[in-house]
């Protein structure tokens, strides 16, 4: 819901965070073409208030054998909440890219880059969300609001996102980031992004 909001805003809105996204850019002089990756920031925090796959094993609870009797893997089980993460923030996150791209003069290479980076990020947190939820389970739960707002693998699956999105912008205006260029950072991020992918799902 927030994504779609989010890319509604853009597109209503769009000459005017142009004309501000300007006058940030002329306040703290590093130029337009610097505040691309603000834009892929900005959607991955949207992103980040999404914990399908953290609180997904806890919500089993105490009919978690009626999964684990089922007549398929436990891995199939998995793979069905994780499915479910991807989907449903990978198709809004799209839509925010495409009102990105319609609000900021993005190059192509650069609408590519970012492309990658949102959608393997997406599929990063989803990965995660689902590690914590596997590594740390609550099963004794009598109320589904402690599993969903009361549990560790929600708490550290949020503020990690959060803090690994702010990374993306801290990385490229505060530190020596720029240097690499747009496509260099972004390309350097998106390859972290599939290698911390890799290793989870291998897990």
């Amino acid at each position: 819901v927030i994504g779609v909001a989010f890319a509604g805003f853009l597109l209503i809105r769009n000459s005017w965070a142009y004309e501000n996204l300007s006058v940030l850019s002329e306040a703290v002089g590093v130029g337009i073409p610097r505040f691309a990756p603000i834009a892929a920031a900005a959607v991955c925090m949207v992103l980040s208030t999404v914990a399908i796959t953290a609180p997904s094993v806890s919500l089993e609870g105490r009919t978690i054998w009626l999964s684990q009797s089922l007549p398929v893997t436990p891995w199939q089980v998995l793979k069905a909440k994780l499915s479910m993460q991807i989907i449903l923030t990978a198709v809004p996150m799209a839509l925010c890219i495409a009102c990105a791209a319609a609000v900021y003069p993005f190059l192509p290479v650069q609408l590519l880059m970012m492309t990658l980076l949102v959608m393997s990020y997406v599929v990063l947190m989803a990965l995660f969300g689902l590690f914590l939820g596997v590594k740390n389970p609550i099963l004794t739960w009598t109320n589904e609001i402690s599993p969903i707002k009361q549990s560790a693998p929600v708490m550290i699956a949020l503020f990690g996102s959060f803090g690994y999105t702010m990374l993306l912008f801290v990385g490229y205006v505060a530190l020596p980031g720029w240097k690499l260029g747009f496509f260099g950072y972004m390309g350097c991020l998106a390859g972290l992004n599939l290698i911390l992918c890799a290793l989870l799902y291998l897990w």
